[in-house]
C-alpha cells in the first residue's frame, strides 16, 4: 500500500465531495450482479477448475490424488523445498527487486519450489518465480517507472468510478510482459510441480483469496494471459486510489462479478493457511525434505518515532501507514510459528530503519532508485537474511 496515499485522498476529497452535492453523478455498475450470500461460495471462473482457494481455509483439492500426482513430479521435493513469500509495500518494493538482483549474483538463490506474492509482491511474483533471467523486468518495474507509468490520478475518475486513478499504465506494462510466451514458461514450470500463487481481496466476501497461477497456465486456455493480468493487478489494486478488478465467475450456469482488490488488505504476506497439515502432505508424498522459507517483507518493520501535526492529512496518514506495519508484523510472527510447527527454516529481510530518502510523490523514481540499491547491496551481503524476529 502507498503511504502518500491518505495524503493524495484527505487533499481531493474535499473537490470529490463538493462535486457529489452539486452534480447527480451515477456511479459505475457491475456488468452481472454479484453473487448470492447463499451462493457465493460456489463462484467458479468459467472454464477452470481448481485454480483458487480462500486464503484462510486449506484448498479442498489439497489432498486429492491429483493434486499429490502434481507436487510430486517435482523430484526436488524428495532432497529440498524452497518458498519465497513477497510482501506488500508499493514503492517499497523496489527493496525486494534489488534484493533479488543481488541474491542472483551472490550465487545461492535457490530455485523456489514455491512463490507467492501480495500486492506489490504479486507484480514482481511471476517473473522471481521463472528465475534470475527475468531480474531485469523487475529492476525496469522499479527502476524506470514513475506514477505516470503506473496509474492516471484524477479527481474526476472518484466522481465516476471506484478509484482515484485508472491503471490502464500498468497493464500496459503486463500486456506486453505476461504474453502467451510467458505464460507457456509459467506452465512448463508447473509440469514440475512448482507452485506460483497470488493473493486478491474478495470486497464482497471480506475474505483473502489465493490463486494458483500455475494451474492457469496449465490450461491452455486463450484468455489465461489476460485473467493472470487481472489478477495481478487485483492484487496491487489499492482501494481508493486503484480501480477494483471486477472478476466474471458462474454459479450453477449464470454470470455474476465478484469485486477484488489489494492482497494487502487481508494480509501483507502469505505462505499457506494455518490449518494445512504439512506432515500430511509430507506422508503423502513420501518426503521428508529439508524445508526453507524465504520472507521478503518489502517495507521497515520497526516503529520510527516522528512528531505528528494536529491536520486530518498527517494524522490520517501516519494511523494509516502505522495500521499496515503492524498488519505485516502481525503476518510475520504468524508465519514463523508455522514455519516452527511444521519445521521450516526461516529467513526474513526487510527494509532497513536507516534508510531515510524521503518518498516526494506516488511512485517516485528517485525514492525506488535508492532503495533498490539498498536492496542490491543487501542482496548480495553475507548478512542477507535474520532468522528471527527483530521488532
Amino acid at each position: 500500500m502507498f503511504r502518500l496515499f491518505p495524503r493524495i485522498y484527505v487533499r481531493l476529497i474535499g473537490i470529490v465531495t463538493l462535486s457529489l452535492l452539486l452534480t447527480a453523478c451515477s456511479v459505475k455498475s457491475r456488468t452481472y450482479e454479484a453473487p448470492s450470500i447463499k451462493e457465493y461460495q460456489k463462484a467458479q471462473v468459467a472454464g477452470y477448475k481448481n485454480i483458487r482457494y480462500w486464503g484462510d481455509k486449506t484448498a479442498q483439492y489439497t489432498y486429492t490424488r491429483s493434486n499429490i500426482k502434481r507436487l510430486g513430479a517435482n523430484k526436488s521435493f524428495r532432497k529440498r523445498i524452497d518458498v519465497l513469500a513477497l510482501s506488500g509495500g508499493a514503492e517499497d518494493g523496489a527493496y525486494g527487486a534489488g534484493f533479488l538482483k543481488g541474491w542472483s549474483e551472490r550465487g545461492d538463490r535457490p530455485k523456489f519450489t514455491v512463490v507467492t506474492g501480495i500486492s506489490t509482491g504479486a507484480l514482481m511474483a511471476p517473473f522471481a518465480f521463472l528465475g534470475p533471467k527475468y531480474d531485469k523486468v523487475i529492476q525496469r518495474l522499479y527502476t524506470e517507472s514513475s506514477q505516470k507509468n503506473i496509474v492516471f490520478l484524477s479527481p474526476m475518475e472518484a466522481l465516476f468510478g471506484a478509484s482515484l486513478g485508472d491503471t490502464a499504465p500498468l497493464r500496459k506494462i503486463l500486456t506486453e510482459e505476461i504474453n502467451d510466451a510467458f505464460v507457456e514458461e509459467l506452465a512448463k514450470e508447473a509440469r514440475k510441480g512448482r507452485i506460483l500463487q497470488i493473493g486478491t481481496t474478495n470486497l464482497d466476501a471480506q475474505r483473502p483469496v489465493v490463486w494458483d497461477i500455475t494451474k492457469i497456465a496449465l490450461s491452455g486456455r486463450s484468455d489465461a494471459p489476460n485473467l493472470i493480468r487481472d489478477i495481478v493487478l487485483a492484487s496491487a489494486a489499492i482501494p481508493g486510489a486503484f480501480p477494483p478488478v471486477l472478476i466474471d465467475v458462474v454459479i450453477n450456469g449464470k454470470k455474476h462479478q465478484e469485486v477484488h482488490v489489494d492482497g494487502g488488505v487481508t494480509r501483507q504476506i502469505f505462505v499457506y493457511p494455518r490449518d494445512m497439515d504439512i506432515q500430511k502432505l509430507q506422508r503423502m508424498l513420501r518426503v521428508h525434505p529439508q524445508k526453507n522459507m524465504w520472507l521478503i517483507r518489502n517495507t521497515k518493520v520497526d516503529p520510527e518515532y516522528k512528531p505528528v501535526s494536529l491536520s486530518l492529512a498527517d494524522i490520517t496518514e501516519r494511523s494509516f501507514y502505522t495500521l499496515t506495519k503492524y498488519h505485516g508484523r502481525g503476518d510475520l510472527v504468524n508465519i514463523t510459528s508455522l514455519a516452527k510447527r511444521d519445521g521450516f527454516h526461516v529467513y526474513i529481510t526487510n527494509v532497513p530503519k536507516s534508510f531515510d530518502v524521503p518518498l516526494e510523490a506516488f511512485f517516485d523514481k528517485k525514492y525506488m532508485k535508492a532503495l533498490y540499491q539498498v536492496g542490491y547491496k543487501k542482496g548480495r551481503s553475507r548478512s542477507a537474511w535474520q532468522t528471527t524476529l527483530k521488532f
